[in-house]
């Protein structure tokens, strides 16, 4: 909506691929009060834009899009309904590990990123449990702007790509999306990076993927697509649409700072495993 305030002349294509998006502030600046616990995007360079036509989220990063300033407000996410709180919750654990495990990680993005995965980790739950717990609420929305600091610098990884192009073909949430693919990828992962036993160690977790399905567990969140109730999930429907989500899902910009340089029979096979609840084969070595 910014952008096209202050650029009638442009169609959303013209704005899709990174560096193509122009300059803002000329007629207007931006103050982003966040309502969940979750996007982040108070303080981040991305914008997610659902392409209802050909089912397909699209990723929009550009600097300008960060709020000249941002208003955080432990008061407002209160309100959210425990499904919601679960969700949202669950994006802010994706945003941190997926910054932790990116190739542009940083020595400067990497503390944000851990603290963030602590605090969810130690406050989710609690938040989903209890609404009214203003310190759990509190630390979760502490835990969404850390997890964005880390991230906005680091960007992202699998988890995101797969979560963009399966919400947008099923309309799956996407915090939703985030926590069923999350277990899968990060075992996917490892053959890439040390960066989750960096996690690990310093959060003294022994196993980050167990950690993340014991806490979808406690938030009634299913461990496969296939058993997600929130929207209809047609295994007739996913066998015709998989190859091309695989394919649209690996060429995501989210996939680019990916650990090592899974191709797009890693993303078909993540995808699968992620709807029947195997572990997928290793098409990468």
């Amino acid at each position: 909506m910014w952008c096209f305030y202050e650029h009638p002349e442009l169609q959303f294509a013209d704005i899709l691929t990174p560096g193509s998006m122009p300059p803002l502030r000329n007629k207007a600046r931006f103050v982003a009060i966040p309502s969940t616990s979750g996007t982040a995007s108070e303080i981040t360079a991305f914008s997610v834009i659902t392409d209802t036509d050909n089912h397909i989220k699209y990723p929009i990063v550009a600097a300008d899009m960060v709020p000249d300033i941002a208003i955080l407000d432990p008061a407002l996410p209160q309100t959210m309904p425990p499904h919601i709180t679960a969700n949202t919750g669950m994006d802010v654990l994706a945003h941190a590990i997926e910054a932790v495990a990116s190739t542009a990680a940083t020595s400067f993005t990497d503390p944000y990123a851990i603290e963030a995965i602590r605090l969810v980790l130690a406050n989710l739950e609690l938040a989903y449990r209890e609404p009214d717990n203003a310190t759990a609420r509190l630390n979760m929305h502490n835990a969404s702007a850390l997890a964005g600091m880390a991230f906005t610098n680091a960007s992202l990884g699998l988890v995101h790509s797969l979560a963009h192009k399966i919400g947008g073909e099923f309309g799956v949430t996407h915090g939703l999306a985030n926590a069923i693919l999350l277990p899968y990828v990060i075992r996917f992962n490892r053959q890439f990076s040390d960066k989750y036993a960096l996690v690990e160690k310093q959060l003294e977790i022994p196993d980050l993927a167990e950690a993340v399905e014991m806490l979808n567990r406690q938030l009634n969140i299913p461990h496969t697509f296939r058993l997600c109730d929130e929207v209809p999930f047609d295994e007739a429907h996913f066998s015709q649409v998989l190859s091309r989500m695989s394919q649209n899902a690996h060429a995501d910009p989210c996939t680019w700072t990916n650990p090592g340089q899974p191709s797009v029979a890693d993303v078909r096979s993540l995808y699968e495993a992620a709807f029947y609840g195997r572990q997928q084969t290793m098409a990468t070595v």
